[in-house]
């Protein structure tokens, strides 16, 4: 008998990544996460969401030189694959939360693959002059706003660590409150 992973174990285990194996994805997994973003839910169903797939070395590197924050974004350049994500700012009030989930379904589809992936922070952090010259490099038109760019490939550290250690968590009962908020 085939054994079940459940989401909730996906979500409990998955870590972010920022050290990848040079291996390429085979494209039915590049696919897959890309599907799986695409199905993400949306304010008023608008989908307001567009993926560039990079796999152009010397562009990884030319975003991360861009960016004020070199050391921290070093990461994008590391995988075989860094996907931006955009949403168009005329399409919704929601776009900014729809391409965060987007985002998110994208994450745990490739960490369900075996796959790494890192969430960046790039909007609202990223100075407009800087995005700016990154939507250029990239041919994106104005009313697109890039809401991350996440590395994806092979993780050098083997994923199957995070059932082991598992990531720190505040206890739920800190967390939720019944009827009325409470300190």
């Amino acid at each position: 008998m085939e054994k079940k992973i459940s989401i909730l174990d996906i979500i409990k285990s998955r870590r972010s990544t920022r050290r990848f194996k040079t291996d390429m994805l085979p494209d039915e997994d590049l696919n897959a996460v890309l599907e799986a973003a695409r199905w993400a839910p949306s304010g008023d169903n608008k989908q307001p969401w567009k993926f560039i797939v990079i796999k152009n070395k010397e562009t990884m590197m030319k975003i991360v030189e861009l960016s004020p924050l070199k050391g921290f974004h070093a990461f994008l350049r590391n995988g075989p694959v860094l996907i931006a994500i955009l949403v168009n700012s005329k399409r919704s009030k929601w776009v900014v939360l729809d391409g965060a989930i987007c985002a998110q379904n994208l994450m745990l589809e490739a960490w369900a693959r075996g796959l790494g992936t890192c969430f960046s922070s790039w909007y609202p952090t990223m100075p407009s002059s800087i995005a700016k010259e990154v939507k250029e490099l990239l041919d994106i038109p104005d009313n697109w706003i890039i809401i991350t760019f996440t590395p994806l490939g092979y993780p050098v550290d083997d994923p199957e660590r995070a059932y082991i250690l598992p990531a720190k968590r505040k206890p739920l009962e800190r967390l939720v409150c019944y009827e009325k908020f409470e300190g």
